[in-house]
């Protein structure tokens, strides 16, 4: 059984082979194979000049309003009218809201008298 050379304790012979590295790190790319690289390049890029894909309509509206996070604000602002104007109905029984009486029972209201508007404080 041989034993590996013994490495010097100093640095020296690293230097020494980075140094030749350093002067022919791999030697000249022949100019052949550089003009085939180079075309095989060329031919992967897309050709000038190529068509702008078109935005879709309901992206051009969320982007009108302001993005995706304006579009979240009007819905809350719109389920929560939606909530507010539901509030201020009476309870109608469901047979009554789906029949002709449904114009005759909100016949009486006042449009302010539903929140309890008209009435006066103090």
């Amino acid at each position: 059984m041989t034993h590996p050379p013994e490495r010097p304790k100093d640095d020296a012979w690293i230097d020494q082979m980075l140094g030749d590295l350093a002067q022919d790190p791999v030697g000249e790319v022949p100019d052949t194979l550089m003009a085939r690289v180079l075309a095989d390049a060329d031919a992967m890029l897309p050709a000038p000049g190529g068509a702008v894909a078109p935005i879709p309509w309901w992206r051009q509206i969320v982007d009108g309003i302001g993005g995706w996070n304006a579009v979240g604000g009007l819905a809350v602002a719109a389920a929560t009218g939606f909530v507010i104007g539901i509030g201020g109905i009476e309870a109608v029984p469901f047979e009554d809201f789906l029949s002709v009486n449904y114009d005759t029972y909100y016949e009486g209201q006042d449009a302010v008298s539903v929140f309890g508007w008209d009435i006066e404080e103090g």
